[in-house]
């Protein structure tokens, strides 16, 4: 039988997630998996009880929450990761105001799906980042991502998101931040740095260090990154004003924004940024700190159920 344990974040989806993830539970048991079911009660608290799954050796941590769940649940694979990777894999359940990673690996919360990939095991062993900066206090910290690392008006609408309502979804929680943020928002100035020594520095509004490829509630940032190969995808948009990121909101979600002069793509193994205007950093829809960074792939970091 299929060890499976499941952590989900009550609170996700202004409340809904816990009967959701209570419906799904019974869903698996009633089709022969016996899932163990653990809420968390507070921040960090995803990262413990799947330092504790992936220690005890379960066959799949059921991550049921949002895109800050899925951050958490990643985190406790790390740092106590052994030279090779663990035998547990991630599968996810996407009920949140953002649920940006599902839609890369194009996956539901529907009970049916969830079940039929427990049954049927397929893994992908995907990348994860790391990244390196100053805390909100201006401690040095590091912290892992899955999907999507940002600093600049990305990190300062997901700050106005996290302390607003979520009740009328991602997709509208994340537009009515940008209308909020983005026309006061003033752009900062940062010098980077890539492995293969390319560099550069300029005033930028934002700055993407990519895994996944959406961000913000269906925006697609990133429209060509891969989960496992072994690069970043680093978007930087330039010294640009509210008026054009209206006028390109659509392309941003259509992905169609990397012709434009003012946004520079590269691919990347390790990212260093020195900016030291204190530009908001969030990982994973989650803010986290400030700039100035550094980022680095973990290459086939663990498995994720398809």
């Amino acid at each position: 039988m299929v060890d499976v344990v499941a952590v989900a974040n009550p609170a996700a989806a202004n409340g809904k997630a816990r009967r959701r993830a209570e419906r799904l539970r019974r869903f698996l048991a009633a089709n022969g998996i016996d899932a163990q079911l653990r809420f968390t009660e507070g921040p960090g608290d995803a990262t413990r009880i799947a330092r504790e799954v992936v220690a005890s050796g379960a066959d799949v941590l059921l991550a049921i929450g949002g895109d800050g769940t899925m951050n958490e649940v990643v985190n406790g694979f790390f740092p106590a990761r052994s030279a090779s990777p663990p035998t547990t894999a991630v599968a996810i359940a996407p009920i949140g105001t953002g649920t940006d990673f599902a839609k890369t690996v194009k996956q539901t919360a529907d009970p049916r799906e969830v079940l039929e990939r427990i049954r049927r095991n397929g893994r992908r062993t995907i990348d994860v980042g790391r990244v390196e900066f100053p805390d909100l206090q201006g401690r040095p910290s590091s912290r892992y991502f899955v999907n999507i690392a940002e600093f600049g008006s990305g990190g300062a609408v997901v700050e106005k998101v996290n302390r607003t309502t979520k009740v009328l979804g991602g997709r509208m929680s994340f537009l009515l931040a940008i209308l909020s943020v983005m026309p006061k928002y003033g752009n900062k100035r940062v010098a980077w740095r890539l492995d293969d020594g390319t560099a550069g520095e300029g005033v930028a509004n934002n700055v993407v260090v990519a895994n996944g490829r959406y961000f913000g509630g269906g925006l697609l940032p990133a429209p060509k990154a891969e989960l496992d190969d072994g690069l970043f995808d680093v978007v930087i948009i330039g010294d640009v004003d509210w008026a054009f990121v209206k006028r390109h909101l659509k392309d941003m979600r259509r992905g169609t924004h990397l012709s434009l002069p003012e946004v520079t793509f590269h691919r990347a193994r390790a990212v260093e940024t020195t900016s030291r205007e204190r530009a908001y950093l969030d990982l994973d829809g989650e803010l986290a700190g400030v700039d100035p960074t550094r980022f680095e792939v973990v290459p086939r970091a663990i498995d994720l159920l398809e």
